[in-house]
């Protein structure tokens, strides 16, 4: 995930010309904003002077001149560009930036423009001048109660015809830039922590200076020191070293995805992310994502907000997609609560296609008036009763019906849908005759007939696609021929190699428990820095029961940590299904000799950016 977002940061850095200072700006906390006051100073012969206050209409084009940025304490901001909430309040924050930045404690950033300033807005008495006071509330006078929360403060420097914002002056763009690389490595918990050194940056994998917080997905905490590298906080970068670039460009890419790409899913959120297996990102991606116009035309799929789904279905699988679906948390902290990656295009679009084509007679207005009654007008999906919608009758909208008191269940049905993993059809349809019962005990008639129509609707759109058999997903995962998973592929490719050594299913099936029980060792290692499980591995001297038993037990706890290997899971089972059928063959030494192989070449398997997190 890490990979994919800072590739797309990287590129649009470079298309869109996004400079350092503009990955920190927070463009969207002055999405409100309606009028600027500008504290206008003019520069002449050497001199700085106040002239004094005006009002402007705020403008989003001028987001990079004002370099604002709110620091986490809220004291005050990057550069003296603020938002209003009362005078008071105003003038403390004004205050307090001059005293921290542009003072001698500081040697005013070995600037003279900063000292000049300071010593036209701060009064011998350390105050801010009383003459940008007044003005500052005779200006917020002239501005109507209910919008003075909807106005920013910055300076202007007036030389000659130009005048210059923050964002056009070198000394602030420093400010602001060193500032605000301060959230890389600073956090303060029990008591201020740097975090920082030098080392091998996790996704460049250059040596220089890295940072412990750049990641701007926080997924790990080191508020207590049991959560940090060998204990000591300081050492956190450790566990993720980042460098100033790829922060930057993490930086960026978050802000296209949280603008673009990212959707409501219920009580979730979820993001689509692109993510190039062949070629590299290119600007007509980008303007399809950007292009309002589509959207508007466009179906949406797994939520009422998922239009991106339906424009980015049509690419080529030369990408592929990740899947975050994750609830917000504290700051930049969230909860991945289902992941799903390498999820083609072409696979989309079979969902979309599947979804919206299901065409029977029974979901036709004809029908549903007769079932339904006279008031139903349209057919099931787009349909309405007495002109009001019966609800989220998207993909994900159906199957929560039915899962509604079930999260888990209702993201790993979604979740499997998506990396076309076969479903338990036993499970799906417990889930449907339950909710469909409480309708009936209740004698809620009609909510009974419709949920017996969403149902059936499910089952056809699900056979559709192959997706409630057992063995149904090989000819779907590899129909496009153009993107080849990258475990399954690699495997495939070791066991080509040594054909003479895994010449039979249960040799592959044993294998590839192990590789998947090395997987889990590894987030268990990562998690928790011990693994647990070893104790289950009885030291290597396994038989046919033991492998058996591994698969759910290894599934299961993977589960727990919301990690997944759908494709590797499933090649497992089909070796082990395989053999069930053949018969076992191997001895107990051969058995463990072969798990031991998995468990100890598995990390060959692993892609470089990590692990597969549901």
């Amino acid at each position: 995930m890490l990979t994919s977002v800072r590739d797309l940061g990287k590129y649009l850095r470079i298309y869109e010309n996004i400079s350092a200072e503009r990955a920190f700006i927070e463009a969207n906390k002055l999405s409100g904003i309606k009028h600027v006051i500008c504290a206008v100073f003019i520069k002449e012969n050497h001199k700085l002077k106040y002239e004094g206050i005006h009002l402007e209409q705020f403008t989003a084009q001028k987001v990079d001149k004002y370099l604002y940025r709110q620091f986490r304490h809220r004291l005050w901001d990057t550069v003296p560009t603020s938002r209003v909430q009362t005078p008071d309040k105003l003038i403390d924050r004004l205050k307090k930036w001059f005293i921290t930045y542009a003072g001698k404690k500081n040697n005013f950033w070995g600037d003279e423009l900063i000292k000049k300033l300071n010593d036209v807005v701060i009064d011998k008495n350390g105050d801010l001048s009383e003459d940008i006071k007044q003005d500052i509330v005779s200006i917020l006078e002239e501005i109507p109660k209910r919008e003075i929360n909807n106005t920013l403060f910055t300076v202007k420097i007036r030389e000659g015809e130009a005048e210059k914002y923050p964002g056009d002056i070198e000394i602030f763009k420093k400010i602001f830039r060193e500032e605000s690389l301060k959230k890389f490595y600073e956090r303060k918990f029990d008591k201020e922590i740097i975090s920082k050194g030098v080392g091998t940056c996790y996704l460049c994998g250059e040596s220089k200076e890295v940072y412990g917080f750049a990641s701007p997905f926080s997924v790990y905490t080191v508020m207590k020191k049991g959560f940090a590298s060998n204990f000591v906080q300081e050492n956190s970068w450790k566990q993720l070293p980042l460098c100033e670039d790829c922060g930057i460009n993490l930086e960026i890419g978050k802000e296209f995805i949280n603008n673009y790409l990212s959707k409501s899913f219920f009580e979730y959120n979820f993001y689509v992310i692109p993510y190039y297996v062949v070629g590299d990102i290119n600007d007509v991606l980008i303007e399809e994502i950007k292009d309002d116009e589509r959207r508007l035309k466009s179906r949406s799929l797994l939520s009422l907000e998922d239009d991106i789904l339906d424009i980015l279905k049509e690419n080529k699988d030369f990408l592929v997609f990740i899947f975050v679906f994750y609830k917000r948390g504290q700051g930049d902290n969230f909860d991945i609560h289902k992941y799903v990656e390498d999820v083609p295009p072409s696979w989309i679009k079979a969902l979309f296609e599947a979804f919206y084509g299901v065409e029977k007679s029974i979901f036709e207005e004809e029908q549903l008036k007769m079932i339904l009654g006279d008031k139903w007008s349209g057919d099931l999906i787009d349909g309405s009763w007495d002109g009001k919608s019966r609800g989220d009758m998207t993909l994900g909208g159906l199957i929560k019906t039915f899962f509604k008191d079930h999260d888990n269940f209702f993201l790993d049905t979604v979740g499997n849908i998506l990396a076309q993993r076969s479903l338990n059809r036993g499970l799906i349809v417990s889930f449907f005759i339950k909710q469909i019962r409480t309708e009936h005990v209740n004698d809620r008639d009609f909510g009974e007939k419709l949920l017996c129509l969403k149902s059936l609707y499910l089952l056809e759109f699900l056979n559709r696609l192959d997706l409630l058999g057992v063995n149904n997903m090989d000819k779907l995962r590899h129909s496009s021929g153009e993107v080849e998973n990258t475990v399954v592929g690699k495997i495939d490719s070791f066991f080509k190699e040594f054909e003479n050594v895994f010449d039979t299913p249960e040799k592959r099936a044993v294998f590839l428990q192990g590789v998947l029980t090395k997987f889990l060792l590894d987030v268990q290692y990562a998690q928790r820095k011990s693994t647990p499980f070893r104790s289950k591995l009885k030291g290597l001297k396994l038989d046919r029961r033991d492998i058996r038993r591994l698969l759910p037990e290894v599934t299961e706890k993977l589960r727990e940590y919301r990690v997944a290997y759908p494709l590797l899971e499933e090649e497992v089972s089909k070796y082990l299904i395989e053999t069930e059928n053949s018969g076992w063959k191997l001895s107990k030494d051969d058995i463990s000799y072969y798990f031991a192989l998995g468990i100890n070449l598995g990390g060959a398997f692993k892609e470089k950016k990590g692990v597969y997190h549901e």
